[in-house]
């Protein structure tokens, strides 16, 4: 599952999540670039 957070809201899910959580963080340049190509392939 792929979505936007606050710190906030992930703060939370860890908490509440049992087992292992992963986050993906992209910021920057490189977010963006990733975001366009995703826009361009959609």
């Amino acid at each position: 599952m792929e979505q936007e957070a606050t710190m906030e809201k992930i703060i939370q899910l860890i908490k509440e999540s049992k087992g292992d959580f992963i986050v993906h963080v992209e910021f920057g340049e490189e977010a963006d670039r990733y975001a366009k190509e995703e826009d361009i392939q959609t």
